[in-house]
């Protein structure tokens, strides 16, 4: 089992670094946090015996915040800097005296990646184009005669059309178990499992809107 690096990283591919699951304190447990963002103090955040939605969030590059639902503190833990981690298939190990935790941390992380067939249809789209457009402008001069020109400038236009396309979409899904221990026995006192995923369309051929 190797240390885990910026858990950032483990999972930088997605855009909010968010992982939603369910977290189960089988004691009452007692994290730390930051009293506040400019503060170097820790305070304790109680997280009685039970189970929780929970949302770990990868909020920075070394960063990871628990949101459990009920408990009116998030736990933030400043992750150590010399990690490293494959983010499709690994196994972590966090010791809490590193963290600034009572407990220690273990756990694994499998990310699987999938597309669908290619596809090919007509869309409709739309373009902007810069157009000319011209209008007549008058004033009666210091003989009282009314002397007109044109003032032309460029405008926007936006323009609907249609074009073929094809394209396929690409799947992510990460899953991660997290199981918080108690350093002195390696005792389980509590576990999170949770998931991400993204679909995204990614086009490989198209043709002009028109």
């Amino acid at each position: 089992m190797k240390h885990l690096m910026l858990l950032m990283t483990l999972i930088g591919f997605v855009s909010c670094n968010d992982l939603d699951g369910t977290f189960t304190a089988k004691q009452d447990l007692v994290f730390k946090t930051k009293k506040s963002i400019i503060s170097s103090k820790y305070v304790s955040v109680k997280v009685p015996a039970g189970n929780y939605k929970a949302e770990f969030d990868f909020t920075s590059f070394d960063n990871l915040k628990i949101d459990l639902s009920g408990i009116d503190k998030k736990i933030k833990i400043k992750l150590p800097d010399d990690l490293d981690i494959n983010d499709r298939n690994d196994e972590f190990y966090i010791q809490g005296a590193d963290v600034r935790q009572n407990y220690d941390f273990e756990g694994r992380i499998h990310t699987d990646y999938s597309r669908s067939e290619t596809r090919r249809e007509t869309e409709s789209c739309s373009y902007t184009r810069y157009e000319t457009r011209c209008r007549q402008v008058c004033h009666v001069n210091n003989r009282g005669h009314q002397v007109c020109r044109s003032e032309c400038s460029q405008f926007p236009v936006t323009h609907y059309g249609y074009r073929r396309i094809e394209y396929y979409y690409s799947t992510r899904v990460t899953n991660m178990s997290l199981n918080v221990l108690e350093p002195s026995t390696s005792e389980n006192v509590g576990s999170f499992t949770g998931r991400d995923s993204s679909t995204n369309r990614v086009v490989t051929w198209e043709t002009p809107c028109r």
